[in-house]
């Protein structure tokens, strides 16, 4: 008797459908949570809350922080109303607090707070959710420094350079507004240098009474500072053909002008009473208010 032996070989598109499912199963589970971003500022306070699905009891939350490397520190347990803390002297210490059931609340925020917060939710009967948090702690943002350069006056109009620089750490956005309602710039007429923080004017007349505003912000704080262009563009009215080295070389000119006719009059004046006190006087005159006298015999 002659057995004959069949291989099966699995058809293409099958195999094709495996693949694909293994490597969607795969990529699921290697998925990081979603990261929902939360801003704070130092000193302040922030409040991470979870949602749990409703109908659905909580049975456990456990919180945990990193910040970027593969080590991750169990910040607190939540079991029903009890707070946890499995390491209390940790870097957080004292300023972490159970808010409600499902919010951990960080007090006294510092800079190196920011990171990843993660939230592991374990809720009846057997079923586990996990919700991430990305935090950024930004520091207050200093008052800026500004200044104006008047270029020119005339009664024509004024140009003039405004420059705002911020200060302090952290990335900051600098920002101009024009007028009382903040309008934002035409930069088709006006100019900004790429940084954004110059702004060059040239105004006709009837724009002087404008206020130009700089704003230096981050995402949870901001400092402005206003420039009046018309205090600004009247400090140059007074004569707008000499510049300000002009006006120094013109000042000592005239000191030096005057100190030398002052002299030249002294040194005369002391040669004209010089000369009247060497004048003599001769023996023979006499004073006219000499008397004459006759003899008498």
């Amino acid at each position: 008797m002659e057995v004959k032996l069949m291989s099966i070989k699995p058809s293409l598109p099958l195999l094709l459908v495996t693949l694909i499912s293994l490597s969607a199963d795969i990529l699921l589970a290697q998925a990081p949570t979603p990261r929902r971003p939360v801003n704070g500022i130092v000193g302040g306070s922030v409040l991470l809350s979870v949602d749990p699905p409703r109908g659905k009891k909580v049975k456990q939350i456990e919180w945990s922080f990193s910040s970027g490397t593969a080590l991750k520190i169990q910040l607190a347990e939540f079991n029903g109303r009890k707070f946890e803390r499995p390491d209390p002297s940790d870097r957080f210490k004292q300023r972490l607090e159970m808010y409600n059931e499902t919010s951990l609340r960080i007090q006294g925020l510092k800079l190196d707070d920011s990171g990843i917060y993660e939230a592991r939710i374990k809720l009846l009967p057997a079923i586990v959710e996990d919700r991430a948090f990305l935090l950024t702690v930004y520091d207050l943002v200093q008052p800026p420094q500004f200044q104006s350069q008047l270029l020119a006056s005339t009664p024509e109009g004024c140009n003039v350079t405004l420059q705002c620089q911020a200060s302090g750490k952290g990335n900051m956005t600098v920002s101009w507004r024009k007028g009382n309602l903040g309008q934002e710039l035409d930069l088709g007429r006006h100019q900004l240098s790429p940084d954004g923080r110059t702004l060059h004017l040239s105004l006709q007349p009837s724009s002087l009474n404008s206020t130009y505003t700089c704003m230096v912000s981050n995402p949870v704080d901001r400092k402005i500072i206003s420039f009046d262009l018309q205090s600004i563009c009247r400090s140059g009215d007074a004569d707008t053909s000499f510049s300000k080295p002009g006006y120094i070389a013109l000042t000592f000119f005239l000191l030096v002008l005057s100190l030398g006719a002052a002299i030249w009059c002294w040194r005369i004046n002391n040669e004209k009473a010089a000369d009247t006190a060497a004048t003599p006087t001769g023996p023979g005159e006499e004073s006219p208010s000499d008397g004459q006298y006759a003899e008498i015999s």
